[in-house]
């Protein structure tokens, strides 16, 4: 182990395992620190009894196969990174109840035909407007290829002169684009649905992002490793590995130190201290900023401001249930299910937001029924079954500690049952081992601020199309980057790949041009 890098990769999450991975690739010294004693960190599994239970993954899309493969994974291709990929049936089933009475329930298929053929018998006339919205997901990556290729300072008038829809469209919600292109109400209501993949409703989510997320789960299908999400970062640490890149894990980065205005080393929770032209963060900017700089004075004010503007996106409640029967003897046929009482957005998201969330009825419930893509993923004759619901407050701050477990307790019990009464599964009855994971849990684990899985919210302000522009012209501390969900590509698990992927190369030019010294 060098005791000297060209770069330092803090966390080894999704992000940061990208970044860590293309910096070797590059040819820089890379070593990455981790606080836990494995790769991964929302992309996990955790065995209870006989089950082996998918801590975070629902599905990841844009890989596709032959003509249809997606830049992830190209990516992917590119970077020698081995996963066995299955593919899923479907987008997911919409199920629409205020109630107990079902108002909206469709499947969405996936693939472009497949889906646009959909669309047509739900809305009829509408297979123009879809194709738009495959159009305008390639204008965006055209848009982002240039952006990326100028290193985030694109030349306006090129911007104007070529990539002028690109421009428009980073201007506008999804939601104003959708009626724009005047997509009828059906429509968006069913497309709607992946909000929570984005944690914002769709008056408030940059169209750039949630077309170009859509596209690639409708055009290009959804996939899950067949060995959970952990096979994700264990291949991308194998083949950072095989790059050069060093590892050091269960010790914690605590200090970043500076030297003449810019990042000089990292120091660890055991004293060690290893020098560095670069740091690349897959922390949080809170955490980084408020505790282990060491010289404060050193920290732009516009980035002060910025992360105190800025709120926290979504907490993940998980209801983690292995029962013992079947998906087929349980009359579980989906894989995933989105079951709200609205199609509105604003108004689940509202309600996610609200401060007495643990007291109110549950809503914006995800259902993952892991065995319906792969049978073998627990043992023969039993069920690997998940409901999620996220949580955009911090609403277990005023949970005593004395009542931490009973109000855990209540909140999975009211999952379950509202997945019973609307769905019809028969879940109670056969449950062998339930695991509940609250925000505090995922503080726990990930060490994020108040368990957020989601990054920062996404605002008008500060979406993925203005930090995208932003990243050329805002300076931090010199030699300091970050990645991972509160990156520019914002959260989930394809954004910090890709993310995590891109940070690496203005990393490549800082540390090439000889940094700051």
């Amino acid at each position: 182990m060098a005791d000297k890098y060209d770069v330092i990769v803090i966390g080894a999450g999704n992000g940061g395992l990208m970044a860590a991975l293309r910096a070797s690739k590059l040819g820089l010294k890379t070593l990455v620190i981790e606080r836990n004693n494995t790769v991964g960190g929302a992309a996990a599994s955790f065995v209870r009894g006989r089950f082996e239970f998918e801590a975070s993954l629902h599905e990841i899309p844009d890989f596709g196969e032959g003509e249809d493969r997606g830049n992830l994974g190209k990516l992917f291709d590119e970077l020698g990174i081995k996963v066995n990929w299955i593919k899923l049936p479907n987008s997911y089933r919409l199920v629409v109840a205020p109630g107990s009475n079902i108002e909206l329930d469709v499947t969405v298929p996936h693939g472009r035909e497949r889906f646009t053929a959909f669309m047509e018998s739900q809305c009829p006339g509408i297979t123009p407007k879809i194709d738009l919205i495959f159009d305008a997901a390639e204008e965006m990556e055209r848009g982002f290829e240039y952006n990326g290729k100028m290193r985030g300072r694109p030349d306006p008038a090129v911007l104007k002169n070529e990539y002028s829809s690109y421009c428009k469209l980073m201007t506008l919600s999804a939601g104003e684009f959708f009626r724009a292109i005047g997509l009828p109400q059906k429509a968006i209501d069913i497309m709607g649905a992946y909000w929570p993949y984005q944690g914002s409703d769709l008056d408030t989510i940059d169209a750039s992002r949630f077309i170009l997320m859509i596209a690639g789960y409708y055009g290009h299908g959804a996939y899950i490793p067949s060995m959970t999400s952990h096979e994700i970062a264990n291949a991308i640490e194998k083949r950072a590995r095989e790059c050069g890149c060093d590892f050091i894990f269960n010790r914690e980065a605590v200090k970043i130190g500076t030297k003449n205005g810019a990042v000089d080393s990292v120091t660890t929770s055991d004293g060690m201290t290893y020098k560095t032209c670069a740091v690349i963060s897959n922390a949080f900017p809170d955490d980084v900023y408020s505790r282990m700089i060491d010289d404060r004075s050193l920290i732009p004010e516009f980035e002060l401001k910025k992360t105190s503007a800025r709120q926290l996106g979504f907490r993940g409640f998980v209801v983690y249930l292995g029962l013992d029967k079947s998906p087929e003897e349980l009359g579980i046929r989906d894989y995933n299910v989105f079951l709200n009482s609205t199609t509105d957005t604003k108004v689940l998201f509202e309600h996610a937001a609200s401060p007495t969330l643990l007291e109110d009825e549950v809503d914006n419930v995800t259902c993952t029924c892991l065995n319906i893509a792969n049978p073998s993923c627990s043992p023969e004759g039993t069920t690997h079954f998940a409901i999620t619901m996220a949580l955009a407050s911090d609403a277990w701050e005023k949970v005593a500690l004395s009542d931490y477990r009973e109000a855990k307790r209540r909140l999975a019990a009211k999952l379950i049952k509202r997945t019973e009464t609307v769905l019809g599964y028969d879940l109670t009855p056969h449950i062998e081992e339930i695991v509940t994971a609250s925000p505090s849990t995922f503080a726990r684990y990930m060490g994020t601020p108040q368990g957020c899985i989601y990054g920062y919210h996404s605002s008008r302000w500060d979406g993925m199309s203005s930090r995208t522009l932003a990243g050329g012209s805002e300076q931090s501390i010199p030699g300091l980057f970050f990645c991972g969900a509160h990156g520019s590509r914002l959260s989930g698990f394809l954004p910090t790949l890709a993310g995590g992927n891109q940070a690496a190369f203005p990393v490549m030019g800082y540390v090439m041009g000889g940094g700051k010294r």
